[in-house]
């Protein structure tokens, strides 16, 4: 009786142990399943893309534009569009396919533009003239009618002494500069003022900007901020730069979306 008792005991754990190695042979397996046509992965139910190549990462609209005449690739235009995405980016896609319909991403371009100094009205963030003069005069283009030298001119001559002394009136403000050695004199500077920083690809126009520059003084002398008043509206401008010089330079058959 004992025998027996103990051979069933060994029978049902053999059997328990076959049909735990059964399940995890099954729950390892990669089984696909299908739900309206699109297959999904077991299990967790992940969907199962089609296979995809890496995506071109480049710096300008040059390259974007040899790539797709060259075409190395081999890719249908009419399969593709070029999407202008901001002011800095642009992105070659595919058109949806597959059953799950993915839009694949062939090439990124991403403008290299330098780090601004800009701030907001709620945070301004001040600059010391030593710091902002470099700045100003690397990282923006003198554009015709702009107030580019008229803010080089006053952020080198204001007085380094720790009181800077300012008229606002919303149109203009007067400012205290350093004329000479010891002399002081009132500067008059456009408010706002109106600089194209470099702000996108370089084979298009820099974008003008609304800017209004502030002064203040303290402990380690007179400070420069420039501060956005345009609310933004440079990115419109900059993304129709773009799409514009991409339908002239790309092949007609490309579709632009900006």
């Amino acid at each position: 009786m004992e025998s027996n008792t103990f051979e069933t005991a060994e029978l049902l754990i053999n059997t328990g142990k076959e049909l735990a190695r059964e399940e995890l042979k099954n729950e390892n397996a990669f089984v696909v399943h299908e739900h309206e046509g699109r297959p999904y992965i077991k299990g967790n139910w992940n969907k199962l893309y089609k296979p995809e190549a890496e995506s071109l990462h480049i710096h300008t609209l040059t390259g974007l534009k040899d790539y797709l005449e060259s075409n190395p690739d081999k890719l249908d235009y009419d399969e593709l569009m070029v999407h202008v995405v901001s002011h800095d980016t642009v992105l070659i896609r595919s058109v949806p396919y597959g059953p799950h319909k993915q839009r694949p991403t062939f090439m990124q371009a991403e403008a290299i533009v330098p780090v601004h100094m800009f701030s907001s009205a709620t945070r301004p963030e001040y600059h010391s003239p030593e710091q902002f003069l470099p700045y100003m005069q690397s990282c923006f283009v003198e554009t015709e009618g702009d107030h580019l030298t008229d803010v080089i001119q006053v952020c080198g001559n204001i007085s380094t002494s720790a009181e800077v002394q300012q008229q606002d009136d919303g149109m203009k403000q007067n400012v205290t500069t350093r004329a000479g050695v010891v002399t002081k004199e009132l500067t008059e500077v456009p408010n706002p003022v109106i600089l194209y920083p470099f702000s996108t690809f370089t084979e298009v126009a820099q974008p003008g900007r609304k800017m209004t520059l502030r002064f203040k003084g303290g402990e380690n002398g007179a400070k420069c901020a420039l501060i956005e008043a345009d609310g933004g509206a440079w990115k419109i401008t900059a993304m129709q730069s773009i799409a514009d010089w991409l339908r002239e330079n790309l092949p007609e058959e490309v579709k632009v979306i900006a």
